[in-house]
């Protein structure tokens, strides 16, 4: 305690000169701290934006560049009746079209079958999902969210309107079974969209039977080279493996790495640890202030024990000890990056709200950025103070009296 009360009294007799040392690191603390709690923000919102816009199903791919093999209706049920962990197994099959009621609209049409109700974690705002009897005789039906209802209809109250849907030179009536929730924020956003005027840019999403496709809209055979796996919730990794097993097997593509795995789990790991390496390279840029300001607190402590070359000189004859001595200017040192710390700390998270509302981010402030400030600060105070501190306390008590 007495060494603090030392330091604190040092540094406030050269309050000038401190605040000098000190801005450095300030300087270096607050960018880091406005970095790191930008790039959280950003990684919050970009994982939320990518729940919202992916389910937890898995993809499996037969790879082009490996087989020409394809699987059948059949194939899909096979593997679905021998998974139980399976809620739903479902082709991927998607064409892009558009939709008139009263306007005309861009519409992507997502083909499937009933297994795709579990794309859907809102529920139902009215209506059903397609059945397997819509799938069988490719009825005319199809499934929408409310913000695709709003961008066709105007209304997100869909169930049971008709509006004709237009793929290549097809015109057919499709009715509205059942209408999924969407987020207030999605329903928000397209009411403004409408609003602007500018319907030209978006597109609608709908989902039908996947044979209304393939039959009455002449899109290619029942022939699938990738298909969608809706897992029990935390049984991803178990069902994608069980369904490639069965797909290799099936084609008979056993150790030829032709079916690949995708799941949105791993794409989202992807994007999250991409961010997080750009975030770590611009804080460590932001560091450098850090090393800058290290080296003016090791300068301004080999100037203080220059000025105090006699006093230490009286202490040692007094009986002080050089791990005394050491430790004085140690404290002292750190003392002054530990301040500069928790400064640079509120005006870093001052800097990132700052950030974070011109960009429409929400900065996020973690418990660890906060021990990583104290940590770093206390750090670059006892590195960069070592030399002085050890200069410090190997000067020779006689040497050091005879200083004027």
């Amino acid at each position: 305690m007495e060494y603090i009360k030392g330091a604190w009294k040092n540094i406030t007799m050269n309050k000038g000169r401190t605040v000098l040392t000190m801005l450095g690191i300030i300087i270096g603390i607050s960018s880091v701290i406005a970095i790191l709690s930008v790039g959280n923000g950003l990684k919050s919102d970009l994982t939320s934006s990518l729940d919202d816009m992916v389910s937890g199903a898995v993809t499996i791919n037969l790879d082009p560049k490996k087989t020409d093999k394809y699987l059948t209706a059949a194939d899909l049920k096979v593997i679905e009746d021998a998974i139980p962990i399976a809620r739903g197994v479902s082709p991927s099959f998607s064409a892009f079209g558009e939709s008139k009621y009263r306007r005309t609209m861009n519409t992507r049409v997502l083909g499937g079958t009933p297994g795709c109700v579990y794309e859907f974690d809102k529920g139902f705002y009215s209506g059903r999902f397609f059945t397997e009897d819509d799938v069988e005789y490719a009825n005319d039906v199809c499934v929408l969210n409310q913000m695709s209802a709003l961008f066709i209809f105007g209304t997100t109250d869909a169930q049971g309107l008709t509006f004709d849907l237009t793929i290549g030179d097809k015109t057919r009536t499709i009715t509205v079974v059942g209408v999924v929730r969407s987020e207030e924020k999605q329903l928000e956003a397209a009411k403004e969209i409408i609003i602007g005027g500018s319907l030209e840019y978006y597109y609608a999403d709908i989902y039908v039977p996947y044979s209304l496709l393939t039959t009455k809209y002449n899109l290619g055979k029942e022939q699938f080279t990738s298909f969608l796996l809706y897992p029990a919730p935390g049984m991803a990794d178990e069902a994608a493996a069980k369904a490639k097993t069965l797909a290799e097997n099936i084609l008979d593509l056993r150790g030829e790495g032709a079916v690949v795995i995708q799941s949105y789990a791993s794409l989202m790991d992807m994007y999250v640890n991409v961010l997080d390496s750009v975030t770590l390279v611009i804080a460590l840029v932001a560091a450098i202030s850090l090393l800058v300001g290290g080296i003016g607190v090791m300068n301004i402590m080999t100037v203080t024990v220059t000025e105090r070359t006699r006093e230490i000189g009286i202490r040692k004859s007094l009986g002080a000890r050089t791990s005394s001595i050491l430790l004085q200017f140690l404290v002292e040192s750190s003392l002054i990056t530990l301040l500069a710390g928790f400064i640079g700390m509120i005006l870093g998270f001052g800097l990132s709200f700052i950030v974070g509302n011109l960009v429409n981010i929400k900065a996020a402030i973690h418990t660890t950025d906060v021990a990583l400030v104290v940590a770093i600060s206390v750090g670059v105070g006892i590195f960069f103070g070592i030399y002085p501190a050890r200069r410090a306390a190997k000067l020779n008590p006689v040497d050091a009296l005879r200083t004027e």
